[in-house]
C-alpha cells in the first residue's frame, strides 16, 4: 500500500515532467501520449503557455487533494470498516510536500525571497493570507508528525480543521470566476471535514 501511495502521490511530478519535456519526446512516446490523451482529461503533449502558473496550480491542487485523502481516512474506518490509519501520516506529509513547493514558488520565484514583499502581499491580499495561514498550520503538523511528537502535540493536529477552511477560501479566491468545478471541490472538502468531525 505504501508503494501505491508513493506512486500515486508522485504522479503530479511525472505529469509536470511530461509537459515540460515534450520537445524531447521520441516519436514512439509522443504517439503513445497522443493516444492516451483520448482516454484521460489531461494534456500531455503540449508545453504549458504559462509555466509558473501551471506549476503553482499543479502543486497547489495536489496538496489540496492529498489533504482531502487524509480527511477520508477516518470516515473510511468509521463508516466502511477500512482501516488505513497507518497511512494517514504519509498522505499528510505528501500534502505538506506539495504545499511547501507551492509556498516556495510564491516566496522564492514570485517575491524573490523578499520577506518585506511577502509580508506586504499577505497583508494586502486576503487570498494569500488565507493560503499562508493554512501552510503554517500544515508546517506545524508536519514538524510534529513523528510518533513521539504526535503523542505530545496531538491536540495541535486538530488545527487541520481550520487549515481545510483556509485552503477552501484560498482556493476559491484564487479563481477569477467561481465555476461548478470549484464549488464541487470545496463541497468535497467540507463534506470530508464534516464526516471526520462526526466520527473522530
Amino acid at each position: 500500500m505504501r508503494v501505491l501511495i508513493w506512486l500515486g502521490a508522485l504522479l503530479p511530478l511525472l505529469y509536470a515532467a511530461l509537459r515540460f519535456s515534450v520537445e524531447f519526446h521520441p516519436q514512439w512516446l509522443y504517439d503513445g501520449l497522443v493516444y492516451l490523451e483520448g482516454y484521460v482529461h489531461l494534456v500531455l503533449t503540449r508545453t504549458p503557455t504559462d509555466p509558473l502558473k501551471f506549476l503553482s496550480d499543479l502543486v497547489g491542487n495536489s496538496a489540496l487533494w492529498l489533504l482531502a485523502l487524509t480527511l477520508l481516512v477516518t470516515p473510511l474506518r468509521s463508516y466502511i470498516g477500512i482501516n488505513l490509519l497507518k497511512y494517514r501520516r504519509l498522505l499528510g506529509l505528501f500534502a505538506f510536500f506539495y504545499a511547501l513547493i507551492h509556498a516556495l514558488m510564491f516566496i522564492g520565484i514570485d517575491q524573490q525571497f523578499d520577506l518585506f514583499g511577502v509580508q506586504h502581499e499577505v497583508m494586502t491580499k486576503p487570498f494569500i493570507a488565507f493560503g499562508m495561514g493554512a501552510f503554517l498550520i500544515l508546517f506545524l503538523m508536519a514538524l510534529t508528525s513523528s510518533k513521539k511528537l504526535f503523542a505530545k502535540f496531538r491536540s495541535w493536529h486538530k488545527l487541520v480543521y481550520i487549515a481545510v477552511v483556509l485552503i477552501a477560501i484560498h482556493y476559491l479566491m484564487s479563481h477569477k470566476t467561481i465555476t461548478l468545478t470549484n464549488v464541487t471541490v470545496v463541497g468535497t472538502l467540507f463534506l470530508l471535514l464534516a464526516l471526520r468531525l462526526v466520527k473522530r
